[in-house]
C-alpha cells in the first residue's frame, strides 16, 4: 500500500518525451545563434530575405535526413558552403585574385576573433546569409537522426564564434550553452530510450552552471565585469564612449565629463577637432565599416568644393590613441599615422605626452546658396551606406520627419530644419536614463533631454529616413582658447555632431546639440574640478590666477574660462541665423512629435539632474528584472525543483501532507480505504513495514495500539463484507489522525 501512496505524486505529473525536450532545446540553440545573425541582417539588410533561407535551410535538413545518408549530408554542407563563399566572394576587395579573396577572409576571421563585431564587414548581409544555412542544415539533418552531439557542435561552433567577436550577448551565449548541455544529457536519455523523469540530474548540472557562472563573475577580483550587469560594459564618460579607436561605440546613459587636459593644438583657427566617423546605425549605437592604411603623401583628397587651409599643430598632454584634426585633412607629419577610408587619421602607435604632430587641412567653406543648389546626384555608394537603418526602424521617425521637413524642397534645407528643431525642442542633460529600443526612435518621441549622441544619433537616422546621405562624426570642440592661435582641449570638450553629404561639396558638418547648455555644463564641471583640487585639469596657461579682494569683475576680461567662440561646424560663412530653417521659417515654430500645428515652443534647457527619460513619479516604483536577471531567475527556480525531485523532497513534502489531512468525501468506502493507507504508512515510519503475505488482522494483531485494530476491523468489514456507512467512515479518519498526532508530534 505504501509503495501506491510513493507513486501516486508521479503518476500526477504528465511527462513529455525525451525526443521532443532534445528538439525544442535544440531549437533553443539555433534561436541562440540565429539571433545575432538576425541582428546583422536587420541593421543592414532584410530579414525577410533571412528567415525564408534559415527556414528552407532546416526544412530542407529534417526531410532528407529520412534519405540521405550522413556522407552525402556531409557532401551537401560542403556544396553549401562553397555556394555561400562564391555568393561572399565577389563583394570582397582585390577581386581580380582569388588567392587574395582567400588571404582578404581569413584576415576578417582573424581579426573578427580578437573581438572585432561581423558589423565591421562592409557586406555584413551577405555574410550573414552566406553563412547561415551551413550550421542550420546539418544541425538539423544530425537531429532528426537522433545524432545529438553532433547537432549541439555544429550549433555551438558559430555561437562561440560569436561570442569571440562580442556579437552575442552574455545572455545569448548563457542560454545558448544551458540549451547545449540540455541537448547532450537529454538527448542521450532519448538514443537509449530512458524516461525524462531521470534526467533530473542533468536539470541540476544546468542549473549548476549557470549559477556558478554568474556567482563567479560577481566575485571580487579587482577588474572585469559582472556577467549579468543589468547595463552592459559603461564608459564614466562622454569622452570615454566616444573617443576610441575599436570603429564602435554604444550609446549610453547617465555619464559624467573628465574635466583633465588631453592635447593642445597651434592653429590658424579654432575648429572642431575631428576623429572618425561612423556609417553604420545599429539601434543602440555606431559601427565603423571604414578599412585604414598607412598614410603616404598624396593620400588624402581635399575637399570638391570651396575650402580653406589649415595648418595645426597638435602636442599630447596626455596619452592619445587617436589623432584629433580638423575637417578635412589632407597632409601630415611628425608621427607614424594611418589614415581611414573616410578620411581621418589614426596613430599607428599612441601618442605619449609631449608627442606632436602637423596637420593641413581644406576645412569646407560652402555658403547656404551653394548647398541648397547641390542637388542628389550622388556618388556611386554614398546612398546605400549612408542612408542605411535597421530594418526594425519605428516607421514613425520616417513618418514624423517627412511631416516636419514638407516645406524643405532640398537636402541643406531639410537638414537644416532638423538640426533646428532638436535644438529648440529637446533639453541637454548628462543625466539620462538609457532607453529600450531604438535610441533615436526614444530620443525623439519619449525623451525630453540628452546629450550629444543622443542628438546627432537621432538627426543622422531622421536624415536618412528622407533619403539624405549622413553620418555620426565623434571628436572635440575647439577648447579653451589660452592665445590667438592656441587652444587647450580637455576630455569634457568630447563631442558628437553630424555630417551631411553634399554633391560637388563633400561632407558638411552640422551640430544640433544646444551649444549654450553644453558648455555651461562643460563649465561647470571644470570649475568643480578646480575647487576639489582635480590634477591635471589645467596648463600654465590656463590656470586661473588667485582673486583679489574687492576687486570688480572686469568687463573687459573676455569670457569665462573655458567658453570658446566656437566655430559653427556647418562650414557656411555665418550669415545665416543657427535658428534659421527652410523657407526663413524660425524653427521655434516647428510642431513636437504629437503632431504638426500643435505649439512647438521649446522649453526652458535644463543643464540640471532631471533624468531626460519623463519618469515624473515619487516614492517606491517597482524595477522589472532585467532579462539577465529573468534568466538567472528561472535557472535558480528549475535547478531548485530538479534538486528536490532529486532528493525526493518533494515526494516527501507530498506524503507528509498526505498523512495529516483526510477529508470526508461521498464514498464511505473510499475513505475507510485510504484511512487504512494512511494507517499501514505510518507504521511503517514507525514502527515495521507489513511483510510479504502477511494479511491486515496479521500485521495489526501484532501491534499494541487498540486503535490500531479497531481501524482494521473497520477496513476488513468495508472491503470484504461492503459494509460501511458514513459513521464507519468518519470513526477510521479519527482514529488514524489520533494515531498520526500521537506518533509524529515530535
Amino acid at each position: 500500500m505504501s509503495t501506491d501512496a510513493r507513486s501516486s505524486l508521479g503518476s500526477r505529473v504528465p511527462v513529455a518525451g525525451t525526443r521532443a525536450v532534445s528538439v525544442a532545446a535544440m531549437a533553443v540553440l539555433t534561436a541562440s545563434y540565429l539571433s545575432v545573425l538576425y541582428g546583422i541582417v536587420d541593421v543592414t539588410g532584410d530579414p525577410g530575405t533571412f528567415a525564408l533561407l534559415v527556414a528552407g535551410s532546416l526544412l530542407a535538413g529534417v526531410v532528407l535526413a529520412r534519405y540521405l545518408p550522413p556522407l552525402g549530408a556531409f557532401a551537401l554542407t560542403a556544396v553549401i558552403a562553397v555556394a555561400g563563399g562564391l555568393l561572399y566572394f565577389p563583394t570582397v576587395p582585390n577581386t581580380y585574385a582569388l588567392a587574395d579573396q582567400v588571404r582578404f577572409i581569413w584576415g576578417d576571421v582573424l581579426a573578427l576573433v580578437t573581438g572585432l563585431s561581423i558589423l565591421r564587414i562592409i557586406n555584413a548581409e551577405l555574410w550573414a546569409l552566406a553563412v547561415a544555412p551551413v550550421p542550420v542544415f546539418l544541425s538539423w539533418y544530425l537531429t532528426a537522426r537522433r545524432r545529438y552531439a553532433l547537432a549541439a557542435g555544429v550549433s555551438g561552433a558559430p555561437l562561440v564564434f560569436f561570442v569571440l567577436t562580442g556579437d552575442a550577448s552574455l545572455l545569448t551565449a548563457l542560454v545558448g550553452v544551458v540549451a547545449a548541455a540540455v541537448v547532450l544529457g537529454v538527448g542521450d536519455l532519448d538514443r537509449r530510450d530512458g524516461r525524462l523523469a531521470d534526467a533530473d540530474g542533468v536539470v541540476l548540472v544546468v542549473a549548476a552552471m549557470v549559477v556558478l557562472t554568474v556567482s563567479a563573475s560577481v566575485v571580487p577580483t579587482g577588474s572585469g565585469q559582472p556577467l549579468l550587469s543589468t547595463d552592459g560594459p559603461q564608459a564614466e564618460t562622454v569622452e570615454g564612449s566616444l573617443v576610441n579607436d575599436d570603429g564602435q561605440f554604444a550609446v549610453q546613459g547617465a555619464i559624467d565629463l573628465s574635466p583633465e587636459v588631453r592635447f593642445r593644438v597651434e592653429s590658424d583657427r579654432g575648429d572642431y577637432w575631428r576623429i572618425d566617423a561612423y556609417d553604420r546605425y545599429t539601434g543602440d549605437g555606431w559601427i565603423r565599416t571604414a578599412e585604414s592604411q598607412p598614410y603616404r603623401d598624396g593620400l588624402l583628397d581635399p575637399p570638391p568644393g570651396e575650402s580653406q587651409r589649415v595648418r595645426q599643430r597638435v602636442t599630447a598632454e596626455d596619452d592619445l590613441n587617436v589623432m584629433p584634426a580638423a575637417w578635412k585633412p589632407v597632409a601630415m607629419s611628425g608621427h607614424s599615422t594611418r589614415a581611414t577610408d573616410f578620411g581621418g587619421l589614426e596613430p599607428a602607435e599612441p601618442l605619449a605626452p609631449g608627442d606632436d604632430y602637423t596637420v593641413v587641412s581644406q576645412t569646407p567653406t560652402p555658403r547656404p546658396g551653394q548647398l541648397r543648389d547641390a542637388g542628389t546626384s550622388y556618388p556611386d555608394g554614398v546612398t546605400e551606406r549612408y542612408t542605411q537603418l535597421p530594418d526594425s526602424t519605428p516607421d514613425r521617425v520616417g513618418t514624423f520627419t517627412e511631416r516636419l521637413t514638407a516645406n524643405a524642397d532640398n537636402p541643406y534645407d531639410t537638414a537644416r530644419v532638423v538640426e533646428t528643431y532638436l535644438e529648440d525642442e529637446k533639453e541637454y542633460s548628462l543625466d539620462v536614463r538609457k532607453p529600450s529600443g531604438d535610441i533615436a526612435d526614444q530620443f525623439l518621441f519619449e525623451m525630453e533631454a540628452g546629450y550629444c549622441t543622443y542628438y546627432a544619433t537621432t538627426m543622422v537616422t531622421m536624415l536618412r529616413s528622407q533619403d539624405v546621405p549622413a553620418r555620426m562624426v565623434t571628436g572635440y570642440t575647439e577648447g579653451e582658447r589660452v592665445d590667438d592661435d592656441e587652444w587647450v582641449v580637455r576630455g569634457l570638450d568630447a563631442h558628437a555632431w553630424v555630417e551631411v553629404y553634399f554633391p560637388g561639396q563633400g561632407w558638411v558638418a552640422f551640430d544640433p546639440t544646444p551649444s549654450g547648455p553644453r558648455e555651461s555644463t562643460e563649465q561647470g564641471r571644470l570649475d568643480d574640478a578646480r575647487a576639489n583640487g582635480t590634477e591635471d585639469v589645467d596648463t600654465n596657461e590656463t590656470r586661473p590666477d588667485p582673486p583679489e579682494n574687492d576687486s570688480e569683475p572686469d568687463p573687459d576680461n573676455g569670457t569665462a574660462a573655458n567658453e570658446t567662440n566656437e566655430t559653427a561646424p556647418n562650414g557656411t560663412d555665418g550669415n545665416e541665423s543657427t535658428n534659421e530653417s527652410a523657407g526663413g521659417q524660425s524653427g521655434s515654430g516647428v510642431a513636437g512629435p504629437d503632431g504638426l500645428g500643435s505649439d512647438g515652443g521649446g522649453s526652458d534647457t535644463d543643464t540640471g539632474d532631471g533624468d531626460g527619460g519623463g519618469d515624473e513619479g515619487a516614492g517606491f516604483q517597482l524595477t522589472p528584472p532585467t532579462p539577465e536577471q529573468a534568466a538567472l531567475g528561472l535557472a535558480l527556480a528549475v535547478g531548485l525543483v530538479a534538486g528536490v525531485r532529486r532528493t525526493g523532497l518533494d515526494g516527501r513534502a507530498y506524503r507528509a501532507f498526505w498523512l495529516r489531512r483526510q477529508s470526508a468525501t461521498d464514498d464511505p468506502e473510499a475513505d475507510v480505504r485510504r484511512a487504512f493507507d494512511r494507517l499501514e504508512y505510518l507504521l511503517e515510519r514507525t514502527g515495521r513495514a507489513r511483510a510479504p503475505g502477511e494479511t491486515p488482522r496479521q500485521y495489526l494483531g501484532t501491534m499494541p495500539d487498540e486503535r490500531a485494530r479497531r481501524v482494521g476491523e473497520l477496513y476488513e468489514r468495508a472491503v470484504y463484507a461492503g459494509r460501511s456507512d458514513r459513521a464507519l467512515a468518519d470513526e477510521a479518519i479519527a482514529l488514524v489522525d489520533d494515531l498520526v498526532d500521537d506518533r509524529t508530534r515530535l
